[in-house]
């Protein structure tokens, strides 16, 4: 049975509700985890090869790599700094790779929440991955070559420089053709806002509509043309909405940890706070640097400017959250100095890849939300757009079945006489 939907904002706020799924977390889950895994080994691999050892990336970088990072002092750190080139290379195939695996991750999600709006709600997760890389080709070349196109504009623009840079003569070259620079300048602009649509909502299209690469692209520049406005303010509406929505389920399991630290406190007394607790801070922080000091430095901010422009919901969100400053405390770098048991350390190891399993699950709720977002979007501004509701949209399978019908063996297709009808 369809579900009924406004085909306005309205439908956006739907998007909490339709990505707190297990089906969707545990997809994006998968492709944070192959996603991640592949662009953590393809960076280091970048900076091995450039000189750097295993244990100096760890200790500054942690799990993942990523250029001017913060090292573990509050410094920047200096690795990907004077890399030559094809560490360069390797490093951006690393990032093609963790996009590459979003955008399946995306198509699966925007599968799964296309297939639960039109009433099938038993639609799998293997079927959904098997459509994303089915579709793989529309949903990763549809940005990728728009960027590539947008890339080789630029790359004109500097040998049209060049160019002009000879002489006299070729400057005044190139200053008569200033109306058709310029105008090759705003749609290298205007190429670059659909390469951020099409990296947002390309999943989204493809998972509704089975586009082909070059329709979806059609598609890309269709919704921005004609419903920029509406884009927009969905978009907008769609953040607020996960904000909320994602606040509320942080709440939740930050005073979740909060509870689980009393509760063991009082039988496991203090090694479980004194050793176990702080140990599991220390690998989860080591393992997680860069994310860990990107989302300390986020909170941070953000209370700054609650506090300055008086906004008390955030802090009262935030700031009172001692599961979640239990995760992004900064004062757990250092090893505790006493020697417990070793069934202790091994306790502390669990709980630290439990609790970053657990930041995985918070950051899969999150994409689901704006995966599922993204789809009744689209699904919207279709309809506002063509007047078509793809939610009706029966599949080429459905709309033809007899072509399905295999036929028997040793059995003959009727040809049609003169009149048109068939031989006995």
């Amino acid at each position: 049975m369809l579900r009924k939907l406004y085909f306005d904002f309205r439908d956006v706020l739907r998007a909490p509700r339709l990505g707190f799924s297990a089906k969707k977390v545990w997809v994006q889950f998968t492709g944070l985890l192959l996603g991640l895994g592949g662009y953590a080994v393809i960076s280091y691999l970048s900076l091995l090869v450039s000189g750097a050892t295993i244990a100096e990336v760890w200790a500054n970088y942690g799990a993942l790599p990523v250029p001017l990072a913060l090292g573990s002092g509050g410094e920047v750190a200096n690795y990907f700094v004077g890399l030559p080139w094809y560490s360069w290379l390797i490093w951006a195939v690393g990032v093609l790779w963790a996009l590459v695996v979003a955008l399946l991750a995306g198509t699966a999600t925007a599968k799964l929440t296309y297939e639960q709006l039109r009433g099938n709600d038993f639609f799998s997760k293997r079927e959904a991955w098997r459509f994303a890389r089915k579709n793989a080709a529309a949903v990763v070349l549809s940005p990728v070559g728009l960027a590539v196109l947008a890339a080789g504009l630029v790359f004109g623009g500097l040998v049209i420089g060049w160019f002009a840079s000879w002489g006299a003569v070729s400057a005044w070259i190139t200053t008569f053709f200033f109306p058709v620079i310029l105008a090759v300048t705003v749609f290298t602009l205007y190429l670059g806002v659909i390469i951020a649509v099409g990296v947002v909502i390309a999943p989204a299209v493809v998972a509704t509509t089975k586009n082909d690469t070059f329709e979806t692209i059609f598609e890309l520049f269709s919704t921005v043309a004609a419903q920029p406005w509406r884009l927009f303010l969905y978009e907008f509406l769609l953040f607020l909405a996960t904000l909320v929505a994602f606040a509320v389920f942080l709440a939740f399991i930050a005073f979740a940890l909060w509870l689980m630290k009393m509760v063991f406190s009082v039988w496991w007394g203090t090694e479980f706070t004194d050793y176990v607790l702080p140990q599991a801070q220390h690998y989860t922080h080591s393992f997680l640097r860069v994310p860990v000091h990107a989302a300390q430095g986020c909170l941070n901010d953000l209370l700054i400017c609650s506090q300055q422009y008086g906004l008390v919901l955030p802090w009262l969100l935030l700031g009172n959250m001692p599961g979640l400053w239990w995760i992004l405390s900064p004062q757990t770098y250092g090893f505790i100095a006493v020697q417990p048991a070793a069934g202790l350390h091994v306790a502390s190891i669990i709980l630290a890849v439990g609790l970053v399993a657990l930041l995985g699950v918070l950051a899969s709720y999150l994409l689901a939300t704006c995966q599922a977002g993204q789809t009744l979007i689209y699904v919207a501004l279709r309809k506002k757009k063509d007047d078509e509701n793809l939610l009706e949209r029966r599949d080429y399978d459905e709309e033809f079945p007899e072509f399905e019908v295999p036929e028997e063996e040793g059995e003959k297709p009727a040809e049609p006489d003169e009149e048109g009808e068939k031989k006995e």
